[in-house]
């Protein structure tokens, strides 16, 4: 009873998406905090309730905000979407997300925000209410320091000098398009007051720190309790670079100190520190942010004059599938009452994940068993769970990138492939498949899914595995393209419907209106209604909360895993309608990784032109093409035949005719021979 009662207080301090559905982030990340690509966290508490909050910088979406809610230690947090809403209210063009800052800039006694990212530093006056959270942007904060410091500058604010105001490091990322040297600490001293700060480039308050490498991120605190701020920057490929301050308060100098260099964990890509007592001990502790999404938490086992890092494990834990583009496929599998899952990767792996949690309080572990040795021979597996030989426990059927349909029997303590039953049904590119009983006659019914439309097709079950097409049941839909298909109950009315995830982040579903043995689909818009992720979901249904209603878990491209509680009554039906985006987006290229040809789609909401471009990490264009694009969804096809294994960036800039730049979004991917 506590467990689950601990479990419905979940539903009222986490997000809305719809009326039909609640995100509970803490079912796969126990802290309650989402992963994303390249995440930079910064802890502050925004709302003055006493508790740290956390904003969270990333490369995948908008920043995001998570409150503390003060349940003690390790910290839980829940997102809070409407927190930041304001400023991205118009979409993305003229903002940034990926590195948030909070700090008194109008020394008012709440926290500002600046956020760096590819428009320079972006300064929001906090002017909320007691009812409302309003932020002010305003321009002019930064006008002069975004002419010096490039499109990817990462700031950090302290009194450098000691007179009682805030001074100014932006540390440069990678430069690419346009900006100083990548890797240096360029520096500002504030001028003006602690109410109306004015900052003027003064180098001599970085006097001593050289060039540290690609994506170098300040930040500040007092290690060692001496008086006197130290430094540590993140950076990529290598360790965390500190300085301590061997000048006064008043002018600092910076002396190299190779104490943490002693971090295995830090010689990663791609870092983002900061230096926080996250564990309330009157010490810092080391938080740290990484491209792949997780966050680091390194406890000071020491105290506030004598620091000692260890890694601890039990921050930030995120259950998330290794490597990308994650699916879902949920079955008792070990048959203790709980569900279990199986996810398909990029690698093309199949993964096992053991629910350790009991009904109603899930909690997944990665296992090695015999299902952790299949691999479908070439990238993206998508499998599912299915007694296909019907003798009573589950086999695995998977898709594929080469469109083939893999079988993998269930032999107790072995998995043995059968390569007879699926032979002739396959898909191009990508495919997926799911199998139910449509036709109520006892045998499993299926139905595909590939990179083109025309490669959705139903089966009919005659009898012994033995699969015929039926092309009319699904005739009348436009069904997405390279979208994944699951059938599923999720309006729990006894018979299967149809859900599929589109590339763009939503969910198609086509609902059964008809019953179990003699089914109609109607086109259901209501249903999903709010539902989004960033690409690619792969959704599934099971009764995780143990409230007998099917919830929905999707695995998302970045790896992650999201759990949405049902919460709905089955709502009305709408008619079909073509999707036009109301604003620019460009999706990560597909596949990524990649070998040697990948796709980069994009989606605008008028006849566009069109500069897509390519850049090597060192920022050497490697291609440029300006086209033509329509509204709605296009697609850009790119070939690394010719370049070397590593990371690439692409840009995407859309233009109106008279050449006035209308957006622009870049990404990386990575070439992997």
């Amino acid at each position: 009873m506590k467990l689950t009662t601990t479990f419905f207080i979940l539903f009222f301090t986490t997000l809305v998406f719809s009326q039909n559905w609640v995100r509970v982030d803490s079912v796969f990340s126990p802290s309650g905090v989402g992963s994303f690509h390249f995440t930079a966290p910064f802890f502050a508490d925004m709302n003055d309730d006493g508790y740290t909050d956390l904003l969270l910088g990333n490369t995948d979406d908008y920043a995001k905000f998570y409150v503390n809610k003060g349940e003690g230690i390790p910290p839980a947090f829940s997102y809070d979407e409407t927190f930041l809403h304001s400023i991205y209210a118009g979409g993305a063009m003229g903002t940034n997300s990926y590195y948030p800052v909070a700090v008194d800039l109008d020394n008012d006694g709440d926290n500002d925000l600046v956020i760096g990212g590819y428009n320079g530093l972006i300064y929001y006056e906090n002017q909320s209410t007691a009812d409302s959270v309003i932020w002010n942007k305003i321009d002019t904060m930064f006008t002069l320091v975004n002419g010096d410091i490039g499109t990817d500058p990462n700031p950090a604010f302290a009194d450098l000098d000691n007179d009682g105001d805030f001074d100014l490091f932006v540390g440069t990322g990678e430069s690419l398009f346009g900006g100083p040297e990548a890797g240096i600490v360029i520096s500002y001293r504030n001028i003006g007051t602690p109410r109306d700060p004015v900052f003027e480039l003064d180098n001599t308050l970085s006097a001593g720190i050289g060039d540290v490498g690609l994506n170098c991120y300040p930040t500040f605190a007092d290690i060692n309790s001496n008086g006197t701020l130290d430094l540590l920057i993140g950076r990529d490929l290598k360790t965390f670079v500190y300085y301590t301050n061997t000048g006064t308060p008043e002018v600092p100098h910076w002396t190299n100190n190779d104490w943490f260099f002693a971090f295995p964990e830090a010689n990663t890509y791609w870092k983002n520190p900061q230096l926080f007592d996250i564990d309330n001990d009157n010490d810092y502790d080391l938080i740290y942010g990484s491209d792949g999404g997780k966050i680091y938490m390194y406890e000071n086992k020491g105290d506030s004059t004598a620091a000692s890092f260890q890694y601890n494990a039990s921050y930030f834990n995120v259950i998330k599938n290794d490597g990308s583009a994650s699916t879902v496929s949920f079955a008792d599998f070990d048959n203790d009452n709980d569900m279990d899952f199986i996810s398909g990767n990029w690698f093309g792996d199949i993964n096992y994940f053991e629910n350790v949690g009991d009904v109603g309080n899930p909690a997944f572990q990665l296992k090695n068993n015999a299902i952790s040795t299949l691999n479908v021979g070439t990238i993206y597996s998508t499998p599912t769970f299915v007694d296909i030989d019907s003798d009573g426990d589950f086999d695995i059927v998977s898709g594929a990138l080469n469109g083939k349909i893999l079988c993998y029997i269930n032999n107790g303590s072995t998995f043995k492939q059968d390569d007879t039953t699926f032979a002739d049904i396959t898909a191009s590119g990508s495919s997926t498949v799911s199998f139910a009983d449509l036709d109520d006659d006892g045998d499993l019914d299926m139905v595909i899914n590939g990179e083109a439309s025309s490669d959705f097709k139903f089966f009919v079950n005659e009898g012994n595995n033995k699969f015929t097409q039926y092309d009319d049941l699904f005739s009348s839909f436009s069904i997405p393209s390279r979208a994944t298909v699951k059938f599923a109950d999720p309006d729990a009315d006894g018979d299967y419907d149809l859900v599929m995830g589109k590339i763009l982040g939503q969910i198609y579903y086509l609902e059964n209106v008809g019953d179990a043995a003699d089914p109609i689909f109607e086109l259901n818009t209501d249903t999903f209604e709010g539902i989004e992720v960033l690409q690619n979901p792969a959704p599934d249904f099971a009764d995780l909360n143990g409230d007998t209603k099917p919830d929905m878990i999707i695995g998302e491209y970045n790896g992650a895993f999201t759990f949405y509680a049902n919460n709905f009554a089955v709502t009305s039906i709408k008619s079909d309608n073509k999707v036009v985006p109301e604003s620019f987006m460009v999706s990560q290229n597909y596949p990524n990784p990649f070998n040697p040809e990948t796709k980069i789609e994009y989606y605008t909401p008028e006849i566009s032109n069109v500069n897509i471009t390519v850049y090597d990490i060192l920022g050497n264009q490697i291609s440029s093409n300006n086209v033509i694009s329509s509204a709605g969804y296009n697609v850009y096809a790119f070939s690394g035949a010719t370049l070397a294994s590593g990371i690439y960036i692409y840009r995407v800039t859309a233009y109106s005719d008279n050449g006035k730049m209308l957006f622009t979004s870049a990404k990386k991917m990575t070439l992997l021979k």
